[in-house]
């Protein structure tokens, strides 16, 4: 039986192999690593574009940056944190021009345990409640967030893809809570 870090050393050791191989011009390597981050990479994109076309457009344009660059992956970080950091870059770029970021927050689902339709209603009111608090959160903040609860990054991986230091991203999160929940205790009473 495999332990997770040793699924995740497995992970890191076969994402170098297709990175070589891809930059010796293997195609088959390419689509391997591209079918591996396709979801993770549309689901920033999505965060940021809220619509299946932008986003798709999104995720080719880092999938060719991929290719064009990954020759120059040398390893010193997880390959998926060095591939966040493309995609958030270019996201970011992206909507210096259009001025609109959306948390990732917007899609996420609360686990339906089968209960009546009161918790139901509980729940729904709640996804509501959770989805307004994260939108109106900074911006800076927002992103931190998204990356820490919906991604599970650690600090010094959100640190490398938005170049900002780790306490700085600490403090963002910490923030972004305390804003969380004196907006949801807000919305209790």
């Amino acid at each position: 039986m495999t332990t997770n870090a040793e699924a995740a050393v497995h992970s890191a050791q076969e994402d170098l192999t297709l990175c070589r191989e891809t930059a010796a011009g293997n195609q088959a390597a390419f689509a391997a690593l591209a079918s591996k981050y396709r979801k993770r990479i549309f689901s920033l994109g999505y965060g940021f574009f809220r619509n299946s076309d932008d986003t798709e457009d999104f995720v080719q344009d880092v999938l060719v940056k991929l290719y064009m660059s990954v020759g120059t992956f040398r390893g010193e970080s997880r390959f998926s944190t060095w591939l966040m950091r493309i995609a958030y870059n270019t996201a970011i770029n992206s909507i210096k021009r259009r001025k609109d970021y959306t948390s990732l927050a917007e899609d996420f689902d609360v686990v339906d345990s089968g209960e009546g339709p009161e918790e139901e209603h509980l729940r729904a009111t709640t996804k509501v409640a959770i989805r307004e608090a994260v939108s109106d959160l900074p911006e800076r903040y927002r992103v931190c967030v998204d990356m820490f609860f919906f991604y599970d990054m650690p600090y010094a991986d959100i640190s490398e893809v938005t170049g900002l230091p780790v306490n700085t991203i600490k403090s963002h999160v910490f923030r972004a809570k305390k804003l969380l929940r004196d907006r949801l205790e807000e919305g209790e009473s």
